[in-house]
């Protein structure tokens, strides 16, 4: 009778082991599988980030008489505004520029991304607020 209790004592003690390793294996795949996510993700961002960078130095390399214009574009304004007899022209262009279509304004972001080569910091603002949004 006692060896009966002894093997069935045994036995539940084996099973809690058992369950217990079990427990501790699944957790283990699950990291395991996470942390291959994360690897995988990573390697894509890094991939994505090199092509963007490699894109940026291109447009670095190609500057040119665009990229004066739209420096003149940007400033020159600015730089006006500070000349009391030009000061209205500014106010009057940017009243004007109230105006003008939202899609323009996006197409004007993407000249400028492209013309400085702002692509890599471009893709990382995306990818940041995306992760945001989602909750992550």
């Amino acid at each position: 009778m006692i060896t009966a209790l002894l093997s069935l004592i045994n036995g539940g003690v084996s099973a809690y082991k058992q369950h217990g390793l079990n427990k501790a294996n699944a957790l283990k795949r699950k990291d395991d599988l996470e942390q291959a996510r994360h690897d995988a993700k990573v390697t894509r961002l890094q991939s994505g980030d090199e092509k963007a960078a490699d894109l940026d130095m291109v447009s670095i390399k190609e500057r040119g008489l665009k990229d004066e214009f739209i420096m003149l574009v940007v400033f020159v304004p600015l730089m006006l505004s500070f000349i009391p007899d030009y000061a209205s022209y500014v106010e009057a262009g940017f009243n004007a520029l109230k105006n003008v279509p939202e899609y323009y304004w996006y197409v004007v972001g993407a000249v400028v991304v492209d013309t400085f080569g702002f692509r890599s910091m471009v893709r990382y603002l995306l990818e940041f607020f995306a992760f945001k949004f989602k909750g992550k």
